[in-house]
């Protein structure tokens, strides 16, 4: 099943665009409110007037308290509107409707707070209205009484002006957004373009062109990416050019011993004395030896590379038994060289986090290497011991050593110390820094100046530390 990925392009939309939307919704709402708040108030203000203006007429009339009504011309200029119905009426204290309309929904409210004038939602006649309720003293002949005048109207012009406004609103907002979106998916674009650029400079290349990316005119974030690839190829360049040199070393190693074996077959082919063929036979032999010899060491060393740790499982093993198996194993060679090979134990159990057929491997090849190098009647010393929290595996020999300026070198691939008089393939202490490396080991050379020789020390954390 094919997986899918995620638009990075996509996700930064949505980050920006819902946010965005909700924001000019809250703010058109916001105006609205405020648009709507002040519509109310001038429209109220407007209504006041009326009722203020009904107060002037009566107060002006000549006629008594009892019989109070409004001149026509003038009561037709109130309360005559070409979009809304206006009702109005005067009402005493006690409830009684001294002018205007009866209807109940127009009474005034005594219990409403005391304000003046005050404003209120009704229905007149079944039409919703806005009302102003305004408290005044009319004086007539004297006489001095408190009313109430009352001014109610639809709400034909406030709706009409509402919906203008709501539409005032939202077509700007509306231009708004489209345009900020726009300029969101411009800017989304134009901001994911060098990442494209990358891709491109990428997918064009051969995947033997291993030379930095140059992209000029990039931002720091995506120059942050160009360098990591960069860096990447470098360091594929490195591995490439030494698996190059691993290649050409090894076929060198092994075409060397080929040549000599074929070298002395075809001697052995063309002598017609018996007694040389033997002779001729057992270097062939010798040949064919040193070349298994370095073909098992090149297929160790390739099986203990770093990514082998993926693949390699680690348990508690006893340092102090595979050291004492290893040195009972490599007896009978030291013997036929003529060399003392011995073997000293930590008193105490050993015990570290490995594999064990690896770490036999590495032993196998130090103790090999200094039995190969040792001269006859020499002495080899295999000693495990706890040293500062660790525990030390040391190979010692007092054999011609290492001189200081090859230390460094001794543990790279295919490097013999010259002058030596053997012959090796150069990879024996390679693959005891490699194995030493998938156990998280150190490995040096301790100098000791009064003795002559060397000392070979592997140093390994215990596995109560590994496991904390």
């Amino acid at each position: 099943m094919k997986k899918t990925y995620s638009s990075l392009r996509k996700k930064l939309l949505l980050l920006l665009v819902p946010p965005l939307l909700i924001l000019i919704l809250i703010v058109s709402s916001i105006l609205f409110r405020f648009a709507i708040v002040e519509q109310r108030d001038a429209f109220d203000n407007a209504l006041y007037d009326s009722a203020y203006s009904i107060y002037q007429l009566i107060q002006k009339s000549d006629d008594s308290i009892e019989n109070l009504s409004l001149p026509k011309n003038e009561k037709q200029f109130i309360l005559n509107d070409q979009s809304d119905v206006i009702f109005y009426n005067v009402v005493d204290t006690t409830g009684k409707v001294l002018n205007g309309n009866n209807d109940a929904g127009l009474m005034p409210q005594t219990n409403h707070p005391a304000t003046n004038p005050y404003f209120r939602d009704g229905t007149v006649q079944n039409l919703n209205v806005r009302i102003v309720t305004a408290l005044v003293n009319i004086q007539k002949n004297g006489v001095e009484l408190p009313v109430f005048i009352q001014v109610a109207e639809t709400l034909n012009k406030r709706e009409a002006l509402a919906s203008n406004v709501l539409i005032d609103i939202i077509v700007p907002q509306l231009i708004l957004v489209l345009f900020t979106i726009a300029i969101i998916w411009f800017g989304v674009e134009r901001g994911l373009q060098p990442l494209f650029d990358l891709q491109a400079a990428v997918s064009k290349r051969s995947y033997l062109d291993l030379s930095a990316i140059e992209l000029p005119d990039v931002p720091t974030e995506v120059m942050i990416l160009v360098n990591s690839v960069n860096s990447l190829m470098r360091q594929l360049e490195s591995v490439l050019n030494a698996q190059n040199r691993f290649i050409a070393d090894a076929a060198h190693q092994l075409r060397t011993p080929l040549a000599g074996a074929q070298a002395q077959l075809e001697l052995a082919l063309s002598e017609s004395k018996p007694e040389q063929h033997q002779q001729l036979l057992e270097r062939v032999s010798a040949s064919m030896e040193r070349l298994s010899h370095t073909i098992t060491q090149l297929l160790s060393l390739a099986r203990n590379q770093q990514d082998a740790s993926h693949n390699m499982a680690l348990t508690p093993v006893n340092l102090n038994k595979i050291a004492q198996e290893v040195t009972t194993d490599m007896v009978p060679t030291a013997i036929k060289k003529g060399l003392d090979l011995g073997f000293e134990a930590d008193s105490q159990k050993t015990m570290v986090l490995g594999d064990s057929k690896r770490l036999k491997e590495m032993l196998y090849n130090l103790v090999d290497n200094a039995v190969l190098y040792t001269p006859a009647g020499g002495k080899v010393t295999v000693k495990v011991q706890r040293e500062a929290g660790e525990i030390v595996l040391s190979v010692i020999d007092n054999g011609p050593g290492i001189p200081k300026a090859e230390r460094e070198k001794v543990f790279e691939r295919f490097h013999r110390v010259m002058g030596t008089g053997q012959e090796g393939s150069g990879l024996g202490l390679s693959i005891v820094m490699e194995i030493a490396q998938l156990h998280q080991a150190n490995v040096e050379i301790a100098d000791e100046p009064r003795k002559k020789g060397l000392n070979i020390q592997v140093s390994f954390a215990e596995e109560r530390d590994l496991k904390s």
